[in-house]
């Protein structure tokens, strides 16, 4: 049991990159490496909230834990051992959830404060809307480390450039201030999502490396690993089911989905190196 969970804010300020799909993914092969995951569906579509089938519902949701500032009655079980949900019962960008955050301040650490109260949980996913918002923000402040899946295209790429800067120069403290969050911004992880191997793609992770570096000073930093565009996490998707159980092995050149999730944890969680997934077929 972990003293303190390591908690993802699954964040992008491009839409439509698998930010979900990829939460999902990894949550479940954390949950096949024996480590106990909750997922968190803080995004209005409610994508993540219906991707793994459920044994038993809670009789709340997201709501509830940014009212009460607690996960108490809020944390659904899936078929999958090991892995939890906290769905989102706010559907819509102009929600309770919003509205309440407006309210206060002091409300903006109620998800964080929820959080930290949590110690059965070696990891927590928190998946967000595609853009940037007042709920993205309460995520920011209670995430150790943000994952931001990026499609390798010339247009997204740019824009996605201009929003990153942009949140961690908003994030960034003034000289002689502390920060809002009462602690630094969590580090930025970029993954590049639905790799084609052309040389555009190569062009455009080798840009995002360089800009990256020169404008935010380390802080935002781009993963080596890259998920490949490949039916197979499509697919599982849409049977409901984690990738690396639904191709744990293929031909060709190409990673499995199982080989390339399991790359991208150990590149995460290096203290997680050499233990293998294990689940009932």
């Amino acid at each position: 049991m972990s003293l303190k969970s390591k908690t993802y804010g699954i964040f992008c300020t491009k839409g439509g990159v698998g930010k979900t799909t990829q939460g999902a993914n990894l949550g479940a092969i954390l949950a096949d490496m024996k480590q106990r995951v909750l997922l968190i569906d803080a995004d209005p579509q409610q994508s993540m909230s219906r991707f793994f089938e459920l044994i038993e519902s809670a009789p709340y949701g997201l709501s509830q834990v940014y009212r009460s500032a607690s996960t108490a009655g809020c944390i659904s079980n899936t078929v999958i051992p090991n892995l939890d949900i906290i769905l989102n019962d706010d559907k819509g960008s102009e929600g309770k959830i919003p509205n309440f955050l407006r309210e206060s301040i002091l409300h903006f650490q109620h998800l964080r404060h929820a959080l930290e109260q949590l110690s059965e949980y070696d990891y927590i996913f928190i998946d967000t809307q595609g853009a940037s918002g007042i709920i993205q923000e309460s995520v920011i402040m209670a995430a150790d480390v943000l994952l931001s899946p990026i499609k390798p295209q010339i247009l997204d790429s740019r824009e996605f450039i201009h929003g990153t800067i942009e949140l961690v120069n908003k994030f960034k403290p003034k000289p002689g201030f502390h920060s809002i969050t009462g602690r630094p911004m969590p580090p930025v992880k970029v993954l590049i999502n639905l790799w084609d191997r052309t040389t555009t793609a190569t062009e455009v992770s080798n840009h995002l490396r360089c800009t990256f570096d020169k404008e935010t000073d380390g802080h935002v930093t781009v993963l080596n690993t890259v998920i490949p565009t490949l039916k197979a996490y499509s697919e599982a998707a849409g049977l409901g089911i984690p990738a690396h159980r639904h191709e744990p092995s293929r031909e060709g050149p190409t990673r499995s989905a199982l080989d390339t999730l399991l790359e991208l944890v150990y590149e995460l969680e290096p203290k997680l190196y050499g233990i293998k997934p294990e689940w009932n077929a």
